[in-house]
Protein backbone atom coordinates (compact mmCIF):
# COMPACT_ATOMS: atom_id res chain seq x y z
CA UNK A 1 0.00 0.00 0.00
CA UNK A 2 2.93 2.57 0.99
CA UNK A 3 4.59 1.94 -1.89
CA UNK A 4 1.84 2.45 -3.81
CA UNK A 5 0.94 5.99 -3.01
CA UNK A 6 4.87 6.87 -2.86
CA UNK A 7 4.05 6.22 -7.01
CA UNK A 8 1.47 7.17 -7.45
CA UNK A 9 2.52 10.75 -5.41
CA UNK A 10 5.84 10.61 -7.62
CA UNK A 11 3.83 10.41 -10.80
CA UNK A 12 1.88 13.50 -9.70
CA UNK A 13 4.55 15.24 -8.41
CA UNK A 14 6.13 14.12 -11.81
CA UNK A 15 3.65 16.21 -13.88
CA UNK A 16 3.38 18.94 -11.66
CA UNK A 17 7.04 19.80 -11.97
CA UNK A 18 7.02 19.35 -15.35
CA UNK A 19 4.67 21.75 -15.99
CA UNK A 20 6.04 24.60 -13.38
CA UNK A 21 9.38 24.08 -14.99
CA UNK A 22 7.91 24.82 -18.33
CA UNK A 23 5.68 27.37 -17.69
CA UNK A 24 8.15 29.17 -14.99
CA UNK A 25 9.98 31.81 -17.72
CA UNK A 26 7.09 32.32 -19.40
CA UNK A 27 4.64 33.70 -16.89
CA UNK A 28 8.04 35.98 -15.02
CA UNK A 29 7.86 37.39 -18.79
CA UNK A 30 4.17 38.05 -18.97
CA UNK A 31 3.11 38.47 -15.27
CA UNK A 32 6.04 39.00 -13.18
CA UNK A 33 8.79 37.27 -10.76
CA UNK A 34 5.96 36.65 -8.04
CA UNK A 35 3.32 35.34 -10.26
CA UNK A 36 6.01 32.47 -11.36
CA UNK A 37 6.95 31.87 -7.60
CA UNK A 38 3.26 30.96 -7.16
CA UNK A 39 3.30 28.62 -9.61
CA UNK A 40 5.05 26.57 -7.09
CA UNK A 41 2.24 25.72 -5.21
CA UNK A 42 1.04 23.40 -7.87
CA UNK A 43 3.27 21.02 -6.60
CA UNK A 44 2.07 20.67 -2.96
CA UNK A 45 -1.55 20.88 -4.20
CA UNK A 46 -1.06 17.66 -6.65
CA UNK A 47 0.37 15.99 -3.73
CA UNK A 48 -2.31 16.37 -1.77
CA UNK A 49 -4.84 15.47 -4.29
CA UNK A 50 -3.16 12.05 -4.04
CA UNK A 51 -4.42 11.66 -0.57
CA UNK A 52 -7.81 12.65 -1.28
CA UNK A 53 -10.47 9.59 -1.65
CA UNK A 54 -10.62 9.21 -5.35
CA UNK A 55 -13.92 8.43 -7.38
CA UNK A 56 -14.53 4.46 -7.95
CA UNK A 57 -14.39 2.84 -11.92
CA UNK A 58 -17.24 0.32 -12.31
CA UNK A 59 -16.68 -3.00 -11.62
CA UNK A 60 -17.38 -5.80 -13.30
CA UNK A 61 -16.12 -8.93 -12.25
CA UNK A 62 -16.28 -12.39 -14.12
CA UNK A 63 -15.81 -16.03 -13.46
CA UNK A 64 -13.90 -18.72 -15.50
CA UNK A 65 -14.78 -21.75 -13.76
CA UNK A 66 -12.72 -24.85 -15.44
CA UNK A 67 -13.67 -28.16 -15.70
CA UNK A 68 -10.95 -31.19 -15.97
CA UNK A 69 -10.19 -31.64 -19.55
CA UNK A 70 -8.76 -34.69 -21.00
CA UNK A 71 -5.05 -34.73 -21.99
CA UNK A 72 -5.12 -34.98 -25.60
CA UNK A 73 -3.00 -32.17 -26.88
CA UNK A 74 0.39 -30.75 -24.72
CA UNK A 75 -1.83 -27.37 -24.70
CA UNK A 76 0.62 -24.25 -24.55
CA UNK A 77 1.50 -21.94 -21.56
CA UNK A 78 3.74 -19.78 -21.34
CA UNK A 79 4.91 -18.67 -17.72
CA UNK A 80 6.81 -16.23 -16.11
CA UNK A 81 10.49 -15.87 -15.68
CA UNK A 82 11.42 -15.72 -12.18
CA UNK A 83 14.65 -14.43 -10.86
CA UNK A 84 13.72 -15.55 -6.88
CA UNK A 85 14.44 -11.63 -6.00
CA UNK A 86 11.14 -10.01 -4.76
CA UNK A 87 11.95 -5.99 -5.58
CA UNK A 88 8.45 -5.21 -3.59
CA UNK A 89 10.38 -6.45 -0.54
CA UNK A 90 12.86 -4.47 -0.64
CA UNK A 91 11.53 -1.18 -1.77
CA UNK A 92 10.28 0.40 1.61
CA UNK A 93 13.80 -0.25 3.28
CA UNK A 94 15.39 1.26 0.10
CA UNK A 95 13.12 4.28 0.15
CA UNK A 96 13.55 4.78 3.84
CA UNK A 97 17.34 4.29 3.45
CA UNK A 98 17.61 6.84 1.05
CA UNK A 99 15.08 9.68 2.50
CA UNK A 100 16.98 8.99 5.96
CA UNK A 101 20.53 9.71 4.02
CA UNK A 102 18.90 12.95 2.63
CA UNK A 103 17.99 14.32 5.92
CA UNK A 104 20.63 13.42 7.52
CA UNK A 105 22.74 15.33 4.31
CA UNK A 106 20.35 18.61 4.47
CA UNK A 107 20.64 18.90 8.54
CA UNK A 108 23.99 18.57 7.81
CA UNK A 109 24.84 21.67 5.46
CA UNK A 110 22.22 22.84 7.85
CA UNK A 111 24.52 22.43 11.00
CA UNK A 112 27.60 23.24 8.72
CA UNK A 113 26.29 26.89 7.71
CA UNK A 114 25.47 27.97 11.44
CA UNK A 115 28.62 27.10 12.56
CA UNK A 116 29.93 28.85 9.92
CA UNK A 117 28.49 32.23 11.23
CA UNK A 118 30.60 32.05 14.31
CA UNK A 119 28.68 33.51 17.45
CA UNK A 120 25.87 35.70 16.97
CA UNK A 121 25.22 38.65 18.89
CA UNK A 122 21.71 40.27 19.33
CA UNK A 123 21.85 44.06 18.33
CA UNK A 124 19.24 46.33 20.01
CA UNK A 125 17.32 47.17 16.39
CA UNK A 126 16.53 43.23 17.19
CA UNK A 127 18.50 41.87 14.19
CA UNK A 128 21.41 39.31 14.83
CA UNK A 129 25.28 39.96 13.76
CA UNK A 130 27.38 37.33 12.81
CA UNK A 131 31.40 37.20 12.81
CA UNK A 132 31.12 35.87 9.15
CA UNK A 133 30.57 37.71 5.97
CA UNK A 134 29.75 35.53 3.02
CA UNK A 135 25.94 34.71 2.33
CA UNK A 136 24.40 37.51 4.37
CA UNK A 137 22.39 39.17 5.32
CA UNK A 138 19.88 35.75 5.60
CA UNK A 139 16.91 34.91 7.13
CA UNK A 140 18.14 31.39 8.83
CA UNK A 141 16.52 28.75 11.28
CA UNK A 142 13.18 27.33 12.54
CA UNK A 143 12.53 30.33 14.52
CA UNK A 144 13.18 32.77 11.00
CA UNK A 145 15.35 35.78 12.49
CA UNK A 146 17.73 37.87 10.09
CA UNK A 147 21.33 37.77 10.40
CA UNK A 148 23.62 40.38 9.25
CA UNK A 149 27.30 40.51 8.45
CA UNK A 150 30.20 41.35 10.74
CA UNK A 151 31.00 44.26 7.99
CA UNK A 152 27.53 45.63 7.49
CA UNK A 153 27.55 49.17 8.62
CA UNK A 154 31.17 49.05 6.49
CA UNK A 155 30.31 47.35 3.62
CA UNK A 156 26.72 49.32 2.98
CA UNK A 157 25.44 53.02 2.90
CA UNK A 158 22.37 53.78 4.47
CA UNK A 159 20.13 53.80 1.73
CA UNK A 160 21.24 50.53 0.67
CA UNK A 161 21.15 48.85 4.26
CA UNK A 162 17.40 50.06 4.14
CA UNK A 163 17.09 48.01 0.71
CA UNK A 164 19.01 45.32 2.22
CA UNK A 165 16.82 44.74 5.60
CA UNK A 166 13.62 45.37 3.00
CA UNK A 167 14.57 42.23 1.18
CA UNK A 168 14.81 39.96 4.46
CA UNK A 169 11.70 40.99 5.67
CA UNK A 170 9.94 40.57 2.11
CA UNK A 171 11.03 36.93 3.18
CA UNK A 172 9.71 36.89 6.58
CA UNK A 173 6.22 38.21 4.90
CA UNK A 174 5.53 36.22 2.32
CA UNK A 175 6.45 32.76 4.63
CA UNK A 176 9.48 31.57 2.22
CA UNK A 177 10.91 30.17 5.12
CA UNK A 178 7.85 27.38 5.50
CA UNK A 179 8.28 26.89 2.01
CA UNK A 180 11.76 26.25 2.29
CA UNK A 181 11.16 23.95 4.73
CA UNK A 182 8.28 21.76 2.39
CA UNK A 183 11.27 22.17 -0.76
CA UNK A 184 13.35 20.13 1.92
CA UNK A 185 10.81 17.90 3.37
CA UNK A 186 10.07 17.29 -0.71
CA UNK A 187 14.07 16.43 -1.42
CA UNK A 188 14.22 14.55 1.44
CA UNK A 189 10.74 11.92 0.46
CA UNK A 190 11.55 12.29 -2.94
CA UNK A 191 14.91 11.42 -2.70
CA UNK A 192 15.34 9.08 -5.97
CA UNK A 193 13.60 11.81 -8.30
CA UNK A 194 15.69 13.58 -10.40
CA UNK A 195 13.56 16.30 -11.29
CA UNK A 196 13.08 17.40 -7.52
CA UNK A 197 16.88 18.10 -7.71
CA UNK A 198 16.44 19.77 -10.84
CA UNK A 199 14.15 21.84 -9.82
CA UNK A 200 15.15 23.08 -6.44
CA UNK A 201 17.99 25.56 -7.29
CA UNK A 202 14.66 27.17 -10.11
CA UNK A 203 12.84 27.41 -6.74
CA UNK A 204 14.97 29.00 -5.04
CA UNK A 205 15.58 31.56 -8.03
CA UNK A 206 12.07 32.40 -8.24
CA UNK A 207 11.80 32.88 -4.80
CA UNK A 208 14.47 35.42 -5.02
CA UNK A 209 13.58 37.30 -8.08
CA UNK A 210 9.64 37.52 -6.57
CA UNK A 211 11.30 38.51 -3.37
CA UNK A 212 13.39 41.66 -5.35
CA UNK A 213 10.06 42.34 -7.51
CA UNK A 214 8.40 42.99 -4.07
CA UNK A 215 11.29 44.95 -3.11
CA UNK A 216 10.94 47.25 -6.22
CA UNK A 217 7.60 47.49 -5.89
CA UNK A 218 7.87 49.59 -2.97
CA UNK A 219 10.99 51.75 -3.60
CA UNK A 220 10.51 52.24 -7.35
CA UNK A 221 13.23 55.21 -7.19
CA UNK A 222 15.99 53.13 -5.37
CA UNK A 223 16.91 50.47 -8.06
CA UNK A 224 20.61 51.48 -8.91
CA UNK A 225 20.97 51.41 -4.84
CA UNK A 226 19.41 47.91 -4.82
CA UNK A 227 21.70 46.82 -7.76
CA UNK A 228 24.77 48.29 -5.75
CA UNK A 229 23.61 46.13 -2.19
CA UNK A 230 23.94 43.04 -4.62
CA UNK A 231 26.90 43.47 -5.94
CA UNK A 232 28.40 44.39 -2.61
CA UNK A 233 27.31 40.85 -1.19
CA UNK A 234 29.55 38.41 -0.47
CA UNK A 235 28.42 35.10 -2.26
CA UNK A 236 28.36 32.08 0.05
CA UNK A 237 29.85 28.85 -1.06
CA UNK A 238 27.58 26.34 0.44
CA UNK A 239 23.76 25.46 0.30
CA UNK A 240 21.71 26.27 3.54
CA UNK A 241 18.57 23.90 3.47
CA UNK A 242 16.10 25.72 5.37
CA UNK A 243 16.97 29.66 5.09
CA UNK A 244 16.80 32.27 2.77
CA UNK A 245 20.47 33.88 1.81
CA UNK A 246 22.52 35.49 -1.13
CA UNK A 247 24.24 31.70 -2.11
CA UNK A 248 26.59 31.43 -5.24
CA UNK A 249 24.03 29.59 -6.96
CA UNK A 250 21.58 32.50 -6.82
CA UNK A 251 20.97 34.33 -10.41
CA UNK A 252 22.72 37.65 -9.59
CA UNK A 253 23.37 38.72 -13.38
CA UNK A 254 19.74 37.53 -13.87
CA UNK A 255 18.31 39.70 -10.70
CA UNK A 256 20.22 42.64 -11.64
CA UNK A 257 19.06 42.76 -15.43
CA UNK A 258 15.57 42.67 -14.09
CA UNK A 259 16.15 45.67 -12.27
CA UNK A 260 16.41 47.19 -15.50
CA UNK A 261 12.83 46.10 -16.45
CA UNK A 262 9.70 47.98 -15.85
CA UNK A 263 7.28 46.03 -13.90
CA UNK A 264 4.41 44.39 -14.67
CA UNK A 265 1.37 46.60 -14.14
CA UNK A 266 -0.76 45.59 -11.15
CA UNK A 267 -3.54 44.47 -13.11
CA UNK A 268 -1.02 41.70 -15.31
CA UNK A 269 0.23 40.56 -11.73
CA UNK A 270 -3.32 40.05 -9.94
CA UNK A 271 -3.96 38.14 -13.43
CA UNK A 272 -0.82 36.02 -13.26
CA UNK A 273 -1.38 34.74 -9.49
CA UNK A 274 -4.78 34.31 -10.41
CA UNK A 275 -3.92 32.05 -13.55
CA UNK A 276 -1.09 30.27 -10.99
CA UNK A 277 -4.57 29.51 -8.63
CA UNK A 278 -6.57 28.42 -11.81
CA UNK A 279 -3.45 26.45 -12.73
CA UNK A 280 -2.95 24.85 -8.87
CA UNK A 281 -6.79 23.70 -9.07
CA UNK A 282 -6.72 21.59 -12.25
CA UNK A 283 -3.03 20.00 -11.28
CA UNK A 284 -4.75 19.28 -8.13
CA UNK A 285 -8.23 17.95 -9.86
CA UNK A 286 -6.16 16.03 -12.94
CA UNK A 287 -3.90 14.56 -9.83
CA UNK A 288 -7.01 13.44 -7.73
CA UNK A 289 -8.93 12.19 -10.58
CA UNK A 290 -6.09 9.54 -11.72
CA UNK A 291 -6.09 7.93 -8.67
CA UNK A 292 -7.13 4.65 -7.49
CA UNK A 293 -10.54 3.92 -5.66
CA UNK A 294 -9.42 4.79 -2.08
CA UNK A 295 -11.26 2.50 0.80
CA UNK A 296 -12.72 4.43 3.39
CA UNK A 297 -15.81 3.62 6.08
CA UNK A 298 -18.82 4.96 5.92
CA UNK A 299 -20.94 5.08 2.58
CA UNK A 300 -19.88 2.67 0.10
CA UNK A 301 -18.88 3.58 -3.53
CA UNK A 302 -20.52 2.45 -6.30
CA UNK A 303 -19.34 -0.92 -7.89
CA UNK A 304 -17.81 -1.67 -4.14
CA UNK A 305 -18.06 -4.04 -1.19
CA UNK A 306 -18.14 -3.45 2.47
CA UNK A 307 -16.69 -6.62 4.58
CA UNK A 308 -17.45 -6.47 8.38
CA UNK A 309 -15.04 -8.45 10.08
CA UNK A 310 -15.00 -10.46 13.53
CA UNK A 311 -12.28 -12.66 14.95
CA UNK A 312 -12.04 -14.26 17.86
CA UNK A 313 -8.31 -16.11 18.98
CA UNK A 314 -9.13 -18.76 21.77
CA UNK A 315 -12.61 -17.49 22.32
CA UNK A 316 -11.30 -13.70 23.35
CA UNK A 317 -12.34 -11.07 20.82
CA UNK A 318 -9.07 -10.09 18.84
CA UNK A 319 -10.51 -7.63 16.07
CA UNK A 320 -13.27 -5.77 14.68
CA UNK A 321 -13.60 -3.38 11.58
CA UNK A 322 -14.85 -2.57 8.66
CA UNK A 323 -13.09 -2.31 5.25
CA UNK A 324 -14.27 -1.40 1.51
CA UNK A 325 -12.66 -3.31 -0.52
CA UNK A 326 -12.71 -3.72 -4.71
CA UNK A 327 -13.97 -6.75 -5.81
CA UNK A 328 -11.17 -9.15 -6.58
CA UNK A 329 -8.41 -7.23 -5.21
CA UNK A 330 -6.58 -8.37 -1.86
CA UNK A 331 -6.96 -6.39 1.10
CA UNK A 332 -4.86 -7.18 4.18
CA UNK A 333 -6.20 -7.43 7.69
CA UNK A 334 -3.24 -7.65 10.08
CA UNK A 335 -3.23 -7.31 14.16
CA UNK A 336 -1.62 -8.54 17.31
CA UNK A 337 -3.41 -10.79 20.07
CA UNK A 338 -2.04 -12.29 23.12
CA UNK A 339 2.01 -11.36 21.84
CA UNK A 340 1.04 -13.10 18.40
CA UNK A 341 1.52 -11.49 15.08
CA UNK A 342 -1.91 -11.98 12.65
CA UNK A 343 -1.64 -11.10 9.18
CA UNK A 344 -5.06 -12.12 7.22
CA UNK A 345 -5.52 -11.81 3.43
CA UNK A 346 -9.12 -11.41 2.05
CA UNK A 347 -10.24 -11.58 -1.64
CA UNK A 348 -13.79 -11.35 -2.15
CA UNK A 349 -15.38 -11.50 -5.83
CA UNK A 350 -19.13 -10.99 -6.93
CA UNK A 351 -20.47 -13.98 -8.43
CA UNK A 352 -23.61 -13.89 -11.21
CA UNK A 353 -25.87 -15.25 -8.88
CA UNK A 354 -26.13 -12.95 -6.16
CA UNK A 355 -22.94 -14.58 -4.06
CA UNK A 356 -19.59 -13.97 -2.96
CA UNK A 357 -16.62 -16.31 -3.85
CA UNK A 358 -13.99 -15.33 -0.52
CA UNK A 359 -10.86 -16.50 0.09
CA UNK A 360 -8.63 -16.03 2.96
CA UNK A 361 -5.01 -16.25 4.28
CA UNK A 362 -4.57 -16.83 7.58
CA UNK A 363 -0.91 -16.21 9.19
CA UNK A 364 0.15 -16.77 12.46
CA UNK A 365 3.95 -15.57 13.70
CA UNK A 366 4.95 -15.87 10.17
CA UNK A 367 3.56 -19.87 9.66
CA UNK A 368 0.35 -20.30 7.22
CA UNK A 369 -2.53 -21.36 9.62
CA UNK A 370 -4.98 -22.07 6.69
CA UNK A 371 -6.45 -20.52 3.33
CA UNK A 372 -10.38 -21.13 3.36
CA UNK A 373 -12.04 -20.31 0.61
CA UNK A 374 -16.33 -20.45 0.45
CA UNK A 375 -19.03 -19.64 -1.47
CA UNK A 376 -21.78 -17.51 0.57
CA UNK A 377 -24.74 -15.06 0.10
CA UNK A 378 -24.23 -12.20 2.84
CA UNK A 379 -22.81 -13.81 5.79
CA UNK A 380 -19.91 -16.62 6.40
CA UNK A 381 -18.27 -18.23 9.67
CA UNK A 382 -15.08 -19.67 9.59
CA UNK A 383 -12.85 -21.75 11.98
CA UNK A 384 -10.07 -22.85 12.31
CA UNK A 385 -8.50 -25.21 15.20
CA UNK A 386 -10.21 -27.66 17.74
CA UNK A 387 -13.95 -27.58 20.13
CA UNK A 388 -12.88 -28.09 23.17
CA UNK A 389 -14.65 -30.48 25.96
CA UNK A 390 -16.03 -27.86 27.90
CA UNK A 391 -17.87 -26.09 24.67
CA UNK A 392 -15.08 -23.68 24.34
CA UNK A 393 -13.13 -23.07 20.68
CA UNK A 394 -9.05 -23.13 20.73
CA UNK A 395 -8.20 -21.71 17.63
CA UNK A 396 -9.22 -18.85 15.68
CA UNK A 397 -12.89 -17.88 14.73
CA UNK A 398 -14.30 -15.52 12.32
CA UNK A 399 -17.08 -13.99 11.18
CA UNK A 400 -17.95 -12.27 7.67
CA UNK A 401 -20.80 -10.20 6.41
CA UNK A 402 -20.51 -8.52 3.08
CA UNK A 403 -22.59 -5.92 1.85
CA UNK A 404 -22.96 -4.33 -1.97
CA UNK A 405 -22.78 -1.12 -3.42
CA UNK A 406 -24.63 0.51 -5.86
CA UNK A 407 -24.37 -0.26 -9.52
CA UNK A 408 -21.82 2.35 -10.80
CA UNK A 409 -23.66 5.75 -11.35
CA UNK A 410 -25.42 5.79 -15.19
CA UNK A 411 -24.84 2.33 -15.52
CA UNK A 412 -28.19 0.64 -16.62
CA UNK A 413 -26.99 -3.27 -15.15
CA UNK A 414 -23.90 -4.92 -14.24
CA UNK A 415 -23.29 -7.35 -17.14
CA UNK A 416 -21.54 -8.29 -19.49
CA UNK A 417 -22.92 -10.34 -23.21
CA UNK A 418 -20.32 -12.17 -24.93
CA UNK A 419 -17.96 -15.39 -25.01
CA UNK A 420 -16.14 -16.77 -21.72
CA UNK A 421 -12.62 -16.90 -22.73
CA UNK A 422 -10.99 -20.01 -23.01
CA UNK A 423 -9.36 -21.55 -20.00
CA UNK A 424 -6.50 -23.02 -21.75
CA UNK A 425 -6.21 -27.29 -21.14
CA UNK A 426 -2.41 -27.27 -19.78
CA UNK A 427 -3.15 -24.23 -17.16
CA UNK A 428 -6.54 -26.02 -16.19
CA UNK A 429 -4.69 -29.25 -15.61
CA UNK A 430 -1.77 -28.02 -13.96
CA UNK A 431 -3.97 -25.87 -10.97
CA UNK A 432 -3.01 -23.07 -13.04
CA UNK A 433 -5.32 -19.63 -12.43
CA UNK A 434 -5.53 -16.53 -10.87
CA UNK A 435 -6.69 -12.78 -11.61
CA UNK A 436 -6.45 -10.98 -14.94
CA UNK A 437 -7.50 -7.57 -14.04
CA UNK A 438 -8.96 -5.54 -17.41
CA UNK A 439 -9.74 -2.00 -18.12
CA UNK A 440 -11.70 -1.47 -20.74
CA UNK A 441 -13.11 1.26 -22.62
CA UNK A 442 -17.04 1.25 -22.86
CA UNK A 443 -18.69 3.13 -26.49
CA UNK A 444 -21.97 4.55 -26.70
CA UNK A 445 -22.56 1.51 -28.10
CA UNK A 446 -21.63 -0.89 -25.48
CA UNK A 447 -19.31 -2.18 -27.63
CA UNK A 448 -15.41 -2.57 -26.13
CA UNK A 449 -13.49 0.31 -27.85
CA UNK A 450 -10.66 -0.49 -26.16
CA UNK A 451 -9.36 -3.22 -24.37
CA UNK A 452 -6.23 -2.79 -21.62
CA UNK A 453 -4.16 -4.97 -19.17
CA UNK A 454 -3.82 -3.72 -15.83
CA UNK A 455 -0.27 -5.73 -14.74
CA UNK A 456 -0.49 -4.24 -11.34
CA UNK A 457 -3.86 -5.43 -10.14
CA UNK A 458 -3.08 -8.99 -12.09
CA UNK A 459 -2.08 -12.16 -10.63
CA UNK A 460 -1.67 -13.82 -13.95
CA UNK A 461 1.59 -12.77 -16.29
CA UNK A 462 0.93 -10.58 -19.31
CA UNK A 463 2.62 -13.09 -21.55
CA UNK A 464 0.92 -16.38 -20.64
CA UNK A 465 -2.40 -17.50 -22.23
CA UNK A 466 -5.02 -17.00 -20.12
CA UNK A 467 -4.11 -13.46 -20.34
CA UNK A 468 -3.99 -13.63 -24.17
CA UNK A 469 -7.41 -15.58 -24.57
CA UNK A 470 -8.83 -13.36 -22.01
CA UNK A 471 -7.76 -10.05 -24.35
CA UNK A 472 -9.34 -11.52 -27.51
CA UNK A 473 -12.35 -12.51 -25.84
CA UNK A 474 -13.38 -8.95 -23.65
CA UNK A 475 -12.86 -7.41 -27.68
CA UNK A 476 -15.87 -8.69 -28.13
CA UNK A 477 -17.63 -8.05 -24.84
CA UNK A 478 -21.12 -5.94 -25.28
CA UNK A 479 -21.43 -3.62 -22.14
CA UNK A 480 -24.63 -1.38 -20.72
CA UNK A 481 -23.02 2.14 -21.31
CA UNK A 482 -23.33 4.72 -19.40
CA UNK A 483 -26.31 7.25 -19.57
CA UNK A 484 -25.57 11.10 -19.21
CA UNK A 485 -29.12 13.24 -19.78
CA UNK A 486 -30.87 10.57 -21.15
CA UNK A 487 -28.19 9.46 -23.50
CA UNK A 488 -25.33 6.96 -23.75
CA UNK A 489 -21.66 8.24 -23.06
CA UNK A 490 -18.38 6.76 -22.93
CA UNK A 491 -17.13 5.72 -20.01
CA UNK A 492 -14.07 3.28 -18.31
CA UNK A 493 -14.73 0.30 -16.71
CA UNK A 494 -12.43 -2.03 -14.52
CA UNK A 495 -13.18 -5.97 -15.55
CA UNK A 496 -11.43 -8.51 -13.08
CA UNK A 497 -11.62 -11.68 -14.90
CA UNK A 498 -10.58 -14.49 -12.45
CA UNK A 499 -9.66 -18.37 -13.86
CA UNK A 500 -10.67 -20.47 -11.09
CA UNK A 501 -9.08 -24.56 -11.71
CA UNK A 502 -10.45 -27.31 -10.99
CA UNK A 503 -11.13 -28.81 -7.45
CA UNK A 504 -8.63 -31.90 -7.10
CA UNK A 505 -9.96 -35.30 -7.49
CA UNK A 506 -13.08 -33.41 -9.55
Amino acid sequence: MASELLLEASLALTGALVLVLLLRSLVRRWFGAPAAYALWWLVPAALVAVLLPAAPEPVMPVLVRAAVVPVDGAGTLVAAATTGFDFKAWLAPLWLAGALAMLGWQLWLQRRFHAGLGPLTRRPDGFYQALATRGLPAVVGLRPRIVLPGDFEQRYQAIERDLVLAHERVHLERADLPACALAALLRTLFWFHPLVHLALPRFRQDQELACDAVVMQRHPAHRRHYGDAMLKTRLADQALPLGCHWSGLDPLKERIAMLKQPLPSRTRQATGLLLALLLGLAAAAVAWASQPVSARDGDIPAGMLRMTLQVKVDGEQARGTRAVLAPGQAHSENFEHAGQAWETTWTVTPLADGTFDVQARLVRDGEVVGEPRMVTREAAAIGIGEQQPGGGFKGIEIELAFTAGPPPEGMAAIGIEGEVPAYPKAAAEAGEGGMVMLRVLVGTDGSAREVHYVPEKSTVPADAEITRNTLQAARGWKFSPAIKDGQPVEGWVLVPVKFEPPSPGA
